[in-house]
């Protein structure tokens, strides 16, 4: 007695190469979402999570060239003289 399961029919050649392309393209999908998330991690500070300077600046001259005079760019940078330690 065979346990396996049958279908009845043949499998189309079309569904056969959905089947085969579709593995290769989900791993290909999935390294490039994580691909891009690890580059979207180097634009920002892992402490603060604001745009690092290069970043910034990128962004900065975008906006400058789309927008022209009619926008300004401000960087504001704070520092707590208290969050120091003592060497």
């Amino acid at each position: 007695m065979n346990s396996a399961a049958r279908l009845p029919g043949r499998i189309s050649p079309n569904a056969l190469l959905i089947t085969t392309a579709a593995v290769p393209l989900t791993g290909w999908a999935v390294h490039a979402v994580a691909l891009h998330k690890r580059l979207a991690a180097t634009r920002r500070d892992p402490l603060t999570g604001l745009l690092r300077r290069d970043a910034y600046t990128a962004r900065a001259r975008r906006l400058l060239a789309r927008h022209g005079d009619d926008l300004a760019v401000v960087m504001v940078i704070g520092v707590r003289a208290g969050s120091f330690k003592a060497v």
